[in-house]
């Protein structure tokens, strides 16, 4: 994956250079992972064996940090929504008594509704295409 180098630390610290960083993962990403879309699945060699088959990603593993830049949400545990799940808020996070209908999962669909509505910092989303979005 390429990694952007900045300058100095002005430069690392702004709004440019944070969303350049971000787009260019996510366009890493779908370079990588486009073979996986093919609807017309891949040939793969195993012991001298041509085996044809449709690879998906069901999972991606991943500690906080991680899951928030491939989910593209707000990296900051300050932020009003930090969970890469829900959209719950930071305060009602450790609510013990938060009934399941307060719970708002995040998912493809309404991260892309907010995105492409232009409200997707009202859920601390970066307004950058996810690369995952694109696949079924």
């Amino acid at each position: 994956m390429p990694i952007l180098k900045s300058s100095n630390n002005t430069e690392k610290q702004s709004d440019n250079f944070k969303k350049a960083s971000r787009e260019a993962f996510h366009k890493s990403l779908e370079v990588l992972l486009n073979p996986l879309t093919n609807d017309d699945g891949i040939d793969l060699t195993l012991n001298n064996e041509t085996v044809w088959f449709f690879p998906r990603v069901s999972i991606v593993i991943a500690d906080w940090p991680e899951a928030a830049t491939y989910c593209l949400t707000y990296k900051s545990p300050m932020s009003n929504f930090p969970c890469h799940f829900c959209l719950v808020t930071r305060d009602n996070l450790s609510d013990m008594n938060l009934q399941i209908n307060d719970i708002i999962p995040r998912t493809h669909t309404n991260m892309q509704q907010y995105f492409n509505q232009n409200t997707e910092h009202s859920v601390c989303l970066e307004k950058v295409s996810n690369f995952f979005w694109k696949l079924p």
